[in-house]
């Protein structure tokens, strides 16, 4: 297969340009917009049998007016001294101002606005000391959609025109003010990212092959397959099921340039050495692609095939994402063995301008490089040498395997990020929790206005008070939050009942009631996930099976914890998954079990290695929990290092095979870590510089994904490949001369 790529890219060279280029064109042209057909929202992803998600069916149901997929909270304050009469009627004309634009533009989805006046918590939307306010607005998107940001942009614009020179301070949090911001940030650094792995690859191949012909070329095949990529993932919305998420296309992006100029690089790497054999540009076209295909292939395979396997994960958001993101490198992988070679025949040894390619003598020594001295080490004290690497990663793999992840958003933007900023405002003068209280609904076969019913809402409500973490609970007994409350219970236009009580038209559940739960900590913190479960385990205690009353969960909390739950068994699936992948594709290529085990085993003490380094990282620069990372860190640092890493090993591999066979075990290996050391380093240097140019982003997510992935690529390529692999090889391979016979079939196949 690799030699007819060869013969078609000399043979039509212009006509695969060509087509490269009217792909290009006629995707652009028939490709829906990326950003219009994106989406990020956590929620939206999570299986329909999710707790959660049932708990969001249940109130649209029961309580339409009062579907609220997110809530934005904006935070009107005044520092040093409490609010006057003038500022409290400025608050309720913001409060109007936010009603109106419910009104007049519903494309928005605002579905509820409470301020200071409304009946049930209008007395708690004002700090005990008197220096703020909240207003409450209520929105059908979630807090991570696209739309989610429009419309809280919309109303903040609109809040800060009516407040012009009152004098009054306005931020914007809670869960919809976090996913704007997180949104805003999410934009910027794709644009960033995007900018910088420009920019850097165009650095490094210049400073590589000083030639600017030569770098033209990985760019040319790099631009032109990124943009059919993408153009082809957009295209793909408009199959049923198909999504995108806008996290993708940085990820996309990032491993395409990365990887992509990896196999420019190594095609190119050989294709010089047929030169300098004296081949001419024809036959070195064919014989690099035919050389080197497979490797590339396989290199390239088992990053595909990693990322595929995301697709077997339940949590959307990484089903989509896995498959988007190998399917955007297969079109690098192609274009690298089809359009590269087209453009090295193209352009011929005159690529190397203005520097010349000078025919060596066959059976020329190795030169003296920086890897020809390494190789030497390593086949000098194999023992030492395994030994040392080991010992040096050993402390930071420990760390690895204690690592757990963290499931906050606020925990990904900067601190100076508005969000945060106001959501400490609302920590000082409110309960932390009001920005997403925990609603528990309950449905029975049995009104809850019947004094059973009425008996059970109130031990409940008394139950759940009693907890640690609650700061009050809101529910039909104490509509203020308060036992007691001064709003009668039953009466026939009371907002209390109209609150608190629904009945459906269908079912055999048909009478709902709500409680709302307000924490005393950040809906997104391990405290209110650890009272979520408190909360769990005594609604089971209280409404057992038996008791024919259903009891859901709905809120941020909630989503929060069964968003981890999905996505702790999708890591173990998917994790297994790839490592089941990628060893057949090891085992595929090098026919041999224990050293296809041995190649995997070492991309997992990298892993692992890495992981303990980020933990450190993160705890040192962002301020993050020890031993605590995003959790989406672990699980795209597992995939893509665990089939990036395990690329560098089957470059170095296979190419120490093929010596293997001309010079037996100690020489092979010296020559292929000589061989493919400068090339392959050359290649992790790339790989890492585009891993870390994520670092530049807004989002804490991509910064410490960014710094995993570059030191997990440079540990592969200065220690796993040149020192650890080919140590152990050499302490399990015996010194042997290639038999008589391969010499003499090698012979005829160089001859011919």
């Amino acid at each position: 297969m690799f030699r007819f790529l060869g013969r078609l890219a000399v043979n039509h060279a212009g006509w695969i340009c060509g087509a490269w280029v009217g792909v290009a064109i006629a995707l652009t042209l028939i490709a829906p917009s990326w950003r219009a057909k994106a989406q990020d929202d956590d929620v939206r992803f999570l299986p329909a049998d999710t707790p959660s998600v049932r708990a969001y069916a249940l109130l649209e149901q029961a309580f339409p007016q009062d579907v609220c997929a997110s809530r934005a909270m904006f935070v009107v304050e005044r520092p040093g001294s409490p609010f006057s009469t003038e500022d409290l009627a400025t608050v309720d004309k913001l409060t109007d101002s936010i009603l109106q634009l419910k009104r007049d533009e519903p494309a928005l989805q605002i579905t509820g606005v409470a301020g200071r006046k409304d009946p049930l918590i209008g007395q708690r939307l004002i700090s005990s000391d008197g220096h703020a306010a909240l207003i409450q607005v209520s929105l059908a998107t979630p807090y991570l959609a696209n739309q989610t940001r429009v419309t809280v942009d919309r109303c903040e614009e609109t809040l800060r025109a009516e407040l012009g020179q009152s004098g009054l301070s306005l931020y914007v949090t809670g869960p919809a003010g976090v996913g704007r911001d997180l949104v805003k940030a999410g934009t910027e650094s794709l644009d960033q990212t995007t900018i910088a792995t420009v920019i850097l690859v165009i650095v490094v191949l210049l400073a590589v092959y000083r030639a600017p012909l030569l770098a033209l070329i990985p760019l040319i095949t790099i631009g032109i397959s990124a943009w059919v990529a993408l153009q082809l993932l957009a295209l793909a919305t408009l199959i049923p099921g198909v999504r995108l998420v806008n996290i993708s296309q940085v990820f996309a992006i990032v491993i395409l340039f990365g990887a992509g100029t990896d196999y420019c690089l190594f095609l190119i790497a050989r294709y010089r050495e047929e030169l300098e054999r004296g081949k001419d540009n024809a036959q070195s076209v064919r014989r690099s692609v035919a050389a080197v295909g497979e490797a590339l292939a396989a290199s390239a395979g088992t990053v595909i095939c990693g990322l595929a396997m995301m697709g077997f994960a339940e949590f959307a958001k990484i089903r989509s994402a896995g498959p988007v993101i190998a399917l955007a490198l297969a079109v690098g992988l192609v274009a690298s063995l089809t359009l590269t070679p087209a453009l090295l025949h193209v352009f011929g040894a005159t690529a190397f301008w203005p520097g010349r390619v000078a025919v060596r003598v066959r059976g020329e020594k190795l030169r003296p490089t920086f890897w020809s001295k390494v190789a030497r080490i390593v086949v000098r004290h194999p023992g030492p040498v395994w030994c040392g690497t080991f010992a040096c990663l050993l402390p930071l793999a420990a760390i690895g395997l204690w690592v757990k992840p963290a499931f906050s958003p606020v925990g990904d933007l900067r601190p100076g990020a508005g969000s945060v900023i106001g959501l400490e405002v609302i920590k000082k003068r409110f309960s932390a929790g009001e920005t997403g209280p925990v609603t528990v609904l309950l449905a029975s076969p049995e009104s809850w206005e019947s004094t059973d019913g009425r008996a059970k809402i109130k031990r409940l409500t008394a139950a759940l008070a009693r907890i640690d973490n609650v700061s009050e609970v809101r529910s039909l007994s104490q509509p203020l939050g308060k036992p007691g409350g001064i709003l009668s219970m039953f009466g026939k236009m009371d907002p209390a009942r109209a609150h608190y009580l629904s009945t459906l038209k269908e079912g055999t559940h048909k009478y709902v009631t709500r409680v709302d739960v307000v924490l005393k900590s950040d809906p997104f913190k391990l405290e209110s996930l650890a009272s979520l479960d408190t909360i769990r385990h005594l609604m089971d205690e209280m409404l057992p099976e038996n008791s024919q009353v259903r009891a859901e969960l709905h809120g941020v909390t909630a989503n929060t914890k069964d968003m981890a739950e999905v996505i702790d068994r999708d890591r173990t699936k998917v994790n297994l998954l790839v490592l089941a992948g990628v060893f057949l594709i090891l085992l595929a290529l090098v026919r041999q079990g224990w050293l296809a085990a041995y190649l995997l085993a070492t991309v997992l003490f990298s892993y692992y290695a890495t992981l303990g380094a980020t933990a450190l990282f993160a705890a040192a620069w962002t301020g993050q929990q020890f031993g605590s990372i995003e959790w989406r860190v672990p699980f795209f640092l597992f995939t893509i290092l665990v089939a990036v890493g395990e690329d560098y090993n089957i470059l170095m591999v296979t190419r120490a095979v093929q010596e293997r066979k001309k010079h037996g075990a100690i020489k092979g290996i010296r020559r292929g870590i000589a061989k493919t050391g400068g090339t392959i380093t050359a290649c992790g240097v790339i790989m890492a510089g585009t891993f870390a140019t994520l670092m530049l982003a807004g989002l804490g997510t991509l910064v410490q994904v960014g710094f995993a992935l570059a030191l997990g690529v440079l540990l592969d390529t200065m220690l796993i490949r040149p020192l650890l692999v080919p140590a152990f090889l050499l302490m399990v391979w015996r010194d042997e001369e290639p038999p008589r016979s391969a010499d003499v079939a090698l012979k005829i196949r160089e001859a011919a």
